[in-house]
């Protein structure tokens, strides 16, 4: 097999308009073809990446992490890297739980479908007339607002408004209560802001809708069913666990990692960003939304909740730095990339020092998900780069063939 090596290249995106760049990785085979009529496409293709991840794991001393792949119905990948806490022995496995952070909001658009598919839910349905208490201080607006304004960060309330109230651990019916003294900043549907205030008021909706608790659902609905064995979505459930990957901190000074707490920060939004798995279960959650569980959620209702709302391609977002990448949306709990021709569906996450990624690639019926338990400057290209992996090694089968 010739030798190939990985390259940086300056990559300009845009959407009608001039974007920042941002290096970042792909791969070039050295004008050579490589040979791989002998061996398995799909296997090669993942022996190569295991090899640049663990190299590069290794390199950026993050204590610990986990990846699972799926292609088609089958979980083909699935390792844990590191430590579940530094100074010790105590390896990840694939069992380890970790906080998915804001693919949270992915499991919950999830959940909305599941609850569509049943008629308990429409997309078109009134906040307002759901949650009672919901209000803002322009009513008017308050009054059109929909379920996919909610979950497309198109409600025209200012980004991540609530967010001080978030971390002091008000719950979520009196954050659902204090909007009514936020303005909007745009009129719904016209402007992208991200939230996690606003966009967990869809638990309210959904509990009232079903006489349930949010948890309750997720239990029922989404994790049971799909085989997520120790998924979860309260501090009490990962803190009971003896089997968790802890948070790590690192210091840009003395370039070290320090053992963190887990906090509550974000369970009293559990929609946006309380959801505790181990890769296992992210396994099992990339085949739903392969759309291989039709008995969790239909194709017709992932067809929905993939299906762009707003074009963020103008906005600071970092996904629109990935080579290839042309142009973004936001869908409902979804980051839709245009990419090299083609639909890619994403989210990433950050919460309480977990760095969590999520990428599906529909065409070719191949997803991946990467948990972190700390910064580290490898979260970045880990999934463009996987991106660019999974087409080199197309091309090369193409032409060994």
């Amino acid at each position: 097999m010739k030798c190939f090596y990985v390259i940086l290249l300056v990559l300009v995106v845009s959407c009608n308009t001039s974007k920042p760049t941002e290096k970042t990785t792909v791969i070039d085979s050295n004008k050579e073809a490589l040979e791989i009529s002998s061996k398995d496409s799909l296997s090669f293709f993942l022996d190569h990446y295991d090899k640049f991840f663990a190299t590069n794991f290794n390199v950026s001393e993050c204590p610990g992490a986990a990846v699972v792949i799926v292609k088609d119905s089958t979980v083909v990948y699935k390792k844990g890297f590191g430590v579940k806490k530094i100074h010790t022995q105590d390896s990840v496995d694939v069992h380890s739980v970790f906080r998915i952070a804001s693919l949270s909001k992915g499991v919950t658009a999830v959940l909305a479908g599941n609850m569509v598919d049943r008629n308990e839910l429409k997309w078109d349905q009134n906040v307002k007339e759901s949650v009672a208490i919901f209000d803002l201080r322009d009513r008017e607006q308050a009054s059109r607002l929909k379920v996919d304004h909610l979950l497309s960060h198109t409600t025209g309330v200012y980004p991540y408004t609530f967010t001080r109230l978030i971390q002091q651990g008000m719950s979520l019916e009196q954050i659902v209560k204090s909007f009514k003294r936020k303005g909007v900043v745009s009129k719904e549907g016209a402007g992208y802001g991200y939230q996690n205030a606003m966009f967990s008021v869809i638990e309210k909706i959904m509990e009232n809708q079903t006489q349930k608790t949010f948890d309750l659902l997720l239990k029922e609905r989404i994790f049971n069913p799909s085989g997520m064995k120790t998924a979860s979505s309260t501090f009490l459930d990962i803190k009971n666990n003896d089997n968790v990957a802890f948070p790590h901190s690192y210091n840009h000074y003395s370039k070290k990692y320090r053992l963190d707490n887990l906090h509550k920060n974000y369970y009293n939004v559990a929609a946006a960003g309380g959801v505790n798995a181990s890769i296992s279960d992210m396994g099992e959650y990339l085949k739903v939304l392969l759309g291989y569980r039709p008995d969790v959620i239909s194709k017709k209702r992932l067809s929905d909740i993939f299906n762009p709302v707003i074009c963020t391609s103008q906005e600071d977002t970092y996904v629109n730095l990935w080579d290839g990448v042309t142009d973004s949306y936001y869908a409902m709990g979804w980051r839709i990339l245009d990419y090299r021709g083609r639909r890619i569906v994403y989210h990433g996450g950050n919460v309480n020092q977990y760095k969590t990624q999520l990428l599906i690639d529909p065409d070719n019926k191949i997803a991946i998900c990467v948990l972190f338990n700390g910064p580290n400057p490898f979260n970045g290209p880990v999934m463009p780069t996987f991106l660019n992996y999974y087409d080199f090694y197309k091309d090369m089968k193409k032409r060994a063939q």
